[in-house]
């Protein structure tokens, strides 16, 4: 199992205009392709300072945004499902043999992606064809993730609760801040336990594969 992060200079510039232009925080949670060429992204959104009802007016008229729905709490981050035209980046990453664990914004309008993959070629192929396609992709890291043995008691009682809850449904039915208050625990450590726990799923996961391919 490879764990690796990667920057990827994006083309669509929904993500570019958000981070540079209102300093907002984008984090994608979770996407997918759809027809048409189209790609559905759930995310979240830290709007700073900024005037959430503003940014999602601005997200509208984007024209990489085909659609839009999104939820704007009084306070926090703005949760939201767009409908993304031309993402040739994320289309490739979702028809990759990577998954996806973590995808935030960064101030220079790319995204920083953490993957995990079965093997280091998984993630080669990636970046080779993302760089065939003419966009501009950095390893930040690579290596082998060290995700594998059972889960632990807790990591087994979050997980199985975050999968009760909803968590893991696209879109979510709980979010990453009223988990850790159902849990009584911080979201930094909520994360780490679910990202942990997430990675010897899937190492076991990838493990079984190689064995019945034998």
């Amino acid at each position: 199992m490879i764990d690796a992060v990667l920057h990827v200079a994006l083309p669509c510039s929904w993500i570019a205009s958000l981070t540079q232009d209102t300093g907002a925080l984008v984090t994608i949670v979770e996407q997918k392709p759809m027809e048409g060429g189209l790609l559905l992204i759930l995310a979240e959104i830290d709007p700073g300072r900024s005037d959430p009802a503003a940014l999602i007016t601005a997200l509208r008229a984007n024209p990489y945004v085909a659609d839009l729905e999104a939820i704007l709490p009084p306070r926090g981050k703005i949760l939201a499902t767009l409908h993304v035209r031309d993402c040739r980046a994320c289309a490739t990453l979702a028809n990759s043999e990577c998954f996806l664990t973590d995808a935030t914004g960064a101030e220079d309008g790319g995204v920083e992606w953490r993957i995990l993959a079965p093997k280091r070629e998984a993630v080669e192929n990636l970046v080779r064809t993302l760089r065939s396609r003419g966009l501009v992709i950095e390893i930040v890291a690579i290596k082998t993730a060290k995700g594998s043995g059972s889960l632990t008691d807790r990591q087994d009682r979050v997980l199985s609760l975050a999968y009760k809850l909803g968590y893991f449904e696209f879109p979510k039915k709980i979010n990453l801040s009223d988990l850790a208050k159902k849990l009584g625990v911080a979201k930094s450590t909520l994360s780490e336990i679910l990202r942990t726990g997430e990675e010897k799923i899937l190492h076991a996961y990838f493990q079984g594969l190689v064995k019945r391919s034998r």
